[in-house]
């Protein structure tokens, strides 16, 4: 025969043992949920800042490791900084091709952007100059990556080059000029010469006399840099 006063003593019991566990349990999906918030908090505020540098031979980093290339160092020069004053994390996306020209870089462009860059480096056009491509076609396609870059809001950092007179005094000042003519057109900022103090210097670069090696990059990372950061500081 059943105790029916035992039964409901007991099922007393469990009831009471059971309260606090289930209010734990809320506790705990409630704290669950609070350390999401603040996982995903510190998610967005950690979301990298995607800076591009559209380049050929000289950003890819030929002939050098891929921590020795210029992309590689600004990445870490850039995220120094920020401890001290930017507070982002820094992604440097290295979208260097050997033997990459201007027109190359107007059909990798839109693909690029496919990343969501938040700042773009172009550093193209050297190829085409050792190639003697008319000027006129060299602009024209810079000014295709440009455009494709400011219709997405992309800030931009032209990056300018000069090349010896192989086809001429004429060729050669055309070719350098024409980076300042598109830099004022646009209104984007410039590096006036990506190689300054690397170009032409033995010690700078590898026995082919082209290609930096691992203290020309180190130069060039620093002459990216001191004109980078300042556009950092406005678009902050």
């Amino acid at each position: 025969m059943t105790n029916l006063h035992s039964i409901f003593w007991f099922q007393l019991r469990i009831y009471l043992f059971l309260i606090p566990l289930l209010t734990l349990a809320s506790c705990g999906e409630e704290i669950s949920s609070d350390n999401k918030l603040v996982t995903q908090k510190k998610s967005s505020a950690q979301k990298d800042f995607k800076i591009l540098i559209l380049g050929d031979s000289l950003t890819e980093g030929y002939g050098v490791m891929e921590n020795e290339a210029y992309p590689f160092i600004l990445e870490k020069k850039l995220n120094l900084d920020s401890e001290r004053s930017l507070k982002r994390n820094f992604r440097v996306i290295n979208g260097g091709i050997s033997g990459a020209t201007t027109s190359g870089g107007v059909s990798r462009i839109n693909w690029l952007l496919q990343s969501n860059p938040d700042f773009l480096i172009l550093a193209l056009g050297g190829n085409d100059g050792l190639r003697g491509i008319p000027i006129e076609k060299i602009k024209e396609n810079l000014i295709k990556v440009v455009v494709a870059a400011q219709s997405n809001n992309i800030p931009i950092l032209l990056a300018g080059m000069k090349i010896p007179p192989n086809y001429g005094i004429e060729y050669s000042e055309s070719f350098t000029n024409l980076y300042s003519q598109i830099s004022k057109k646009y209104n984007i900022s410039m590096i006036p010469f990506l190689l300054q103090g690397v170009g032409g210097d033995p010690s700078m670069n590898l026995p082919d006399r082209i290609h930096p090696n691992p203290k020309g990059h180190e130069i060039i990372a620093k002459t990216v840099h001191q004109y980078l950061i300042q556009e950092l500081f406005t678009t902050q």
